[in-house]
C-alpha cells in the first residue's frame, strides 16, 4: 500500500471520530435542554466540515487509486511499445543482412516492393547458378515484424544455396517444405513460388501466391499459372510430389508474379486492385517494354489515398530463349 494512501486512510479515520464527537456534544446539549443558538450553530458547522472532510478523503482516495492504474498501464504501454521496437529493429537488420548477402539483382528480374512497415514480410531473391540457369523467388511469409524475418532467413539462405548448385525446382521446393516444416511453429507457413529459366525451358511452382501471368512481348497473356501446391512449412513432402508448370518458350516472353498484398489492395472507393486490373495494365499495348514501371505507377496512383494493410510484392521475370 502507497503512502498516499495510508494517508488518506488516517485522514478519513480522524474526521470520522471528530464527527462521532460532535455528534455526541450535539445529544449531550439537546439532553440537558442547552438551547444556546450560537454554541448549536457551531457544533453543527463543525460536522458539517467534518462530513465534507470524509466525502473530500474518500474522493481523493478513489482518484490516487485510479491515478496509480493509469500509471501502471502506462508503463506497460511504454514497455510494451519499446519491446516491438526492439522486434522492429532486430528485423530490420534481419533482413537488410539477407539483402546484403543475397547481392545485386541480375538482369532477368525486376523487383518492386511496398513494405507496410519499413521492413517487408515478404522476400524476393533472384539470382543464377554457376551453370547459367537463372532463378526467382517470390516468398510470403505468415505475419510481420521480427517473425516474418525469423522465417525469411532459412528461406533466404536455403534457397540461395540450391539454387547456385542448379538444382531442379523441384528440388529446391523440397528442400525449402521440409525444412520450414521443422523450424517454423504451428500455424506459420510460406506462400512462395519458385521460377527457373534456361534459355527459354521455364519451370514454375506456385505454392500458395496469386495466379502467375506470362505475357508475350505483344502483350497477350499466354498462360496463367495456378497454385496448385500447399504452402510452404505446413506438412513435409517428397520431390515427386511438387506440383509444376513447366513451358519451353520459344520468343521472349515476360512472367509476373505478386503477393496478395497487391490483388486485396483497396482504393479510396473502395474498389479492389484485383488481377483483373494487373491483367488489364500487363495487357496494355503501350506497355510492351517498362510493364513493371507502369504496373507500379498506376497501383500508387490507385492506392494513394488508402491505408496500406499488407506487405507488397511484384515481381517481372524475364524469360529469354537465348543467353
Amino acid at each position: 500500500m502507497g503512502h498516499n494512501s495510508i494517508k488518506s486512510r488516517i485522514t478519513i479515520g480522524i474526521c470520522v471520530l471528530l464527527t462521532l464527537l460532535c455528534s455526541t456534544v450535539l445529544t449531550l446539549l439537546a439532553l440537558r435542554g442547552y438551547h444556546s443558538a450560537s454554541a448549536l450553530l457551531i457544533v453543527s458547522l463543525f460536522a458539517v466540515i467534518f462530513i465534507c472532510q470524509i466525502i473530500f478523503a474518500v474522493i481523493s482516495l478513489k482518484q490516487r487509486r485510479q491515478l496509480a492504474k493509469f500509471q501502471r498501464l502506462s508503463r506497460k504501454l511504454v514497455h510494451s511499445k519499446s519491446a516491438r521496437r526492439r522486434d522492429e529493429n532486430l528485423a530490420v537488420k534481419i533482413l537488410n543482412h539477407i539483402n546484403s548477402v543475397s547481392g545485386p539483382t541480375p538482369n532477368h528480374a525486376s523487383i518492386w516492393q511496398k513494405p507496410l512497415h519499413g521492413f517487408s514480410g515478404d522476400l524476393a531473391i533472384a539470382c543464377e547458378s554457376r551453370c547459367g540457369k537463372k532463378y526467382t523467388l517470390l516468398a510470403d511469409l505468415t505475419g510481420h515484424g521480427i517473425a516474418a524475418a525469423m522465417g525469411a532467413a532459412p528461406v533466404a539462405s536455403i534457397f540461395q544455396a540450391t539454387s547456385k548448385r542448379g538444382l531442379t525446382v523441384a528440388e529446391i521446393i523440397t528442400e525449402l517444405n521440409n525444412r520450414l516444416a521443422q523450424l517454423l511453429p504451428s500455424g506459420f507457413f510460406c506462400c512462395a513460388a519458385v521460377i527457373m529459366n534456361d534459355e527459354g525451358v521455364t519451370s514454375v511452382c506456385n505454392a500458395g501466391l496469386p495466379d502467375i501471368l506470362v505475357a508475350n512481348n505483344d502483350g497477350n497473356i499466354v498462360d496463367r499459372i495456378h497454385s496448385k501446391q500447399l504452402p510452404l512449412g505446413i506438412q513435409t513432402i517428397d520431390s515427386s510430389e511438387v506440383e509444376l508448370f513447366t513451358r519451353d518458350y520459344d520468343a521472349p516472353h515476360q512472367l509476373y508474379a505478386v503477393t496478395d498484398g497487391l490483388i486485396e489492395s483497396a482504393g479510396a472507393n473502395d474498389e479492389i486492385f484485383d488481377l483483373d486490373v494487373l491483367i488489364s495494365l500487363i495487357t496494355c499495348k503501350n506497355n510492351n517494354t517498362g510493364r513493371i514501371e507502369s504496373i507500379t505507377s498506376s497501383f500508387e496512383t490507385f492506392a494513394k489515398d488508402s491505408e496500406q494493410s499488407d506487405d507488397i510484392s511484384i515481381v517481372e521475370v524475364k524469360i529469354c530463349t537465348t543467353e
